[in-house]
């Protein structure tokens, strides 16, 4: 699929800043635990989050994909959703898609359909040691 420059279509993987909304939590496992609806988040949480670890070992976030502006964004996709995908190709495919709150809006899921959904809970945006 090609890129759109569409304002509504979601990244899945965003950073803690202001315009973005909490998505899910990592849980124990390192996987994501999605929220049924994702909010927006205001400068207390935002604050919040910054303590301790960085929030994006923590949490997922979403906001509006900007395409170019990324640099995770290459010759009109995102990399990201094709990476983890081409990485857990072995894995047994999940026996139902997880709940998402942002699947109709989502970049990878427009990108990848299933394929991305079946890998996405397993993106932990921040993996880089503190």
């Amino acid at each position: 699929m090609t890129a759109s420059n569409d304002p509504t279509i979601r990244c899945p993987s965003a950073k803690c800043e202001p315009g973005s909304s909490l998505l899910g939590i990592v849980n124990r496992e390192g996987r994501i635990d999605y929220l049924e609806t994702p909010f927006p988040l205001n400068s207390t949480f935002i604050e919040a989050a910054q303590q301790g670890r960085t929030p994006e070992k923590r949490f997922r976030f979403t906001a509006s994909c900007v395409e170019a502006g990324c640099q995770q964004w290459r010759e009109g996709r995102c990399t990201v959703a094709d990476k983890v995908i081409a990485a857990l190709q072995g894995e047994p495919p999940a026996k139902a898609l997880p709940h998402c709150g942002i699947r109709a809006s989502c970049r990878w899921y427009r990108q990848s359909g299933k394929a991305a959904c079946s890998v996405c809970e397993h993106v932990v945006t921040d993996t880089l040691r503190d």
